[in-house]
């Protein structure tokens, strides 16, 4: 039974992606399941944030869908929203750009904008811990209190002599972040590198990937941490905007 629950739920999120945005009884129509049934898969899977709602009740495909699609091929849904924000950073800023994803207790890079400059951070690892980066403290900053704080009971690993291991200071970190609506790092996950992020929520304020700014650590003063940082958060704001079904121009041109 609980197979055949599965596969029903995996129709009825297969629909959702072919018709969306589609209401419930479009949905029962196309895949032949009771519309009771057909609601029920869809709470359950917009509450793992597979799916999102719009203010019409038609139900969509949620930007974790679109990275799972993402990684299928060279030009996933999850790349292709982020991308004009991405661009318009790296114009602003002629920094290193990345977009990350949530995976457990680490961030994964699924697309970057490299910047120009002769002395530029460049790629290195793709997968990294929540709490050693800009990114993943952003995430964290944006998780729901009890998910944050079972994270925060793991083993911190100390990627450098700076990474923040200490719950508490991280507690302190993160309420920060959260206030200014934008994280920040010196030296945590490398000694010569810091960086900027802004978390991109769903509808229900999850989480669901982080834009961050990169750059050799010597050029990070706190003029351009705070100038870097607004940037981050506003177009991250307007990827937030997006997935919640506004449209409008409200991301940052700079």
């Amino acid at each position: 039974m609980a197979m055949a629950n599965v596969v029903t739920a995996l129709a009825v999120l297969e629909a959702v992606g072919e018709h969306q945005p589609v209401g419930v009884r479009e949905l029962a129509r196309a895949t032949g399941v009771p519309k009771s049934t057909v609601q029920r898969c869809l709470d359950t899977l917009a509450e793992a944030g597979w799916l999102v709602r719009g203010p019409t009740s038609a139900w969509s495909l949620s930007l974790r869908s679109a990275v799972v699609g993402g990684h299928a091929g060279s030009s996933g849904a999850l790349r292709d929203l982020a991308r004009p924000a991405m661009l318009r950073l790296h114009d602003a800023c002629d920094e290193t750009v990345r977009l990350w994803v949530p995976d457990d207790d680490r961030v994964v890079v699924v697309d970057s904008v490299e910047s120009q400059r002769a002395l530029r951070t460049v790629a290195g690892s793709t997968t990294m811990p929540l709490h050693a980066t800009a990114a993943g403290k952003a995430v964290l900053a944006a998780l729901p209190d009890d998910e944050r704080e079972a994270l925060l009971a793991r083993p911190l690993a100390a990627l450098t002599g700076q990474t923040v291991t200490d719950p508490a200071l991280l507690r302190d970190q993160l309420a920060a972040g959260r206030a200014r609506g934008w994280t920040e790092t010196r030296h945590e996950a490398h000694p010569d590198i810091g960086a900027v992020a802004a978390a991109v929520v769903d509808p229900r304020g999850r989480p669901v990937a982080a834009l961050a700014l990169t750059l050799p650590l010597h050029r990070l003063t706190e003029e351009l941490a705070l100038r870097y940082g607004q940037l981050v958060a506003a177009e991250a704001a307007g990827l937030s905007a997006m997935l919640a079904g506004d449209r409008g121009d409200g991301l940052v041109h700079s």
